[in-house]
């Protein structure tokens, strides 16, 4: 069964509301409420620095990372991220949640918490519109 997503992008940048959840135990599904940027240009998500802390993720250690900021090395975490489809939001049903992945750390200097690269994208139909219009289809 898929599960469909709809909301409208800010002119510049797509961001949609995430839920970041600890790698385990699997069955639990309190997390952090974040912002998320997607980004079809990264080939992995992450999390900013207040979400690990506030998830007390365990940092994997540092890796080289180029990025569109330049060059340099950063912490990588595991994690699972879960979205809210208009089902689970009315309450009559769970988020749906991604298998694990590890993904990177994110300064706290930027207006999203979390990033959905093509780790996550890869397993969804992501379109936007020029009217600004987007759905993702997951599941």
């Amino acid at each position: 069964m898929s599960h469909r997503i709809e909301w409208r992008r800010e002119r510049r940048r797509i961001l949609l509301s995430v839920l970041i959840l600890a790698p385990y135990p699997i069955t639990d599904l309190t997390g952090v409420e974040a912002t998320a940027l997607i980004d079809t240009g990264s080939s992995v998500s992450g999390v900013a620095v207040s979400v690990a802390r506030a998830l007390r993720l365990v940092g994997l250690g540092k890796r080289p990372l180029k990025s569109a900021q330049g060059e340099g090395h950063v912490e990588r975490y595991a994690f699972r991220l879960a979205l809210q489809t208009e089902k689970s939001r009315s309450g009559a049903a769970f988020p749906f949640v991604f298998d694990e992945v590890i993904g990177i750390e994110l300064t706290d200097a930027f207006e999203f918490n979390a990033l959905i690269g093509m780790d996550i994208l890869s397993q969804c139909d992501f379109a936007t519109n020029r009217s600004g219009a987007c759905s993702l289809v997951f599941g």
